[in-house]
């Protein structure tokens, strides 16, 4: 499709992205993007990554994901990917392109947009905006 896959650059689903995009086009050099951030226990940026950047906070690494997406994936994972989807899911329209809101994959995110409507729309908190809670889309499977 021509496009660029942008993740953590991590394991696991994060390197099956970056390795899908490198066998797609293998001439296609930079199209396969690892967003690192620097932690202790942080495994290495995995081997199917062409692109590497370096954060030293989760802050500077999501306002780079943003910067460098039109459309947002989120996976089951960690306290990170949680904190990623909940930042795509914080101001969508001030993000993504008309037409392109989060996409949340498995039940685990389908029970978190559940929860902000349950709880995060109650007409006397006013604590989030209808509009924005209605646009993420949970993609479920046998496997939820």
């Amino acid at each position: 499709m021509g496009c660029d896959i942008i993740t953590g650059g991590g394991p696991g689903l994060m390197a099956l992205a970056n390795e899908g995009t490198r066998r797609a086009d293998p001439h296609a050099h930079n199209r396969s993007v690892g967003i690192r951030v620097q932690l202790p226990f942080e495994q290495d940026v995995n081997a199917f990554v062409s692109q590497a950047y370096e954060h030293r906070t989760f802050f500077t690494r999501l306002h780079q994901f943003v910067l460098m997406s039109d459309a947002f994936v989120v996976m089951p994972g960690g306290i990170g990917s949680v904190l990623e989807g909940n930042d795509d899911l914080a101001t969508p329209s001030g993000r993504a392109p008309p037409g392109h809101p989060p996409d949340f994959g498995r039940k685990m995110y389908a029970e978190l947009v559940a929860w902000c409507q349950r709880h995060m729309l109650q007409l006397k908190l006013h604590l989030a905006n209808p509009d924005d809670i209605a646009l993420p889309r949970c993609a479920m499977d046998q496997g939820s």
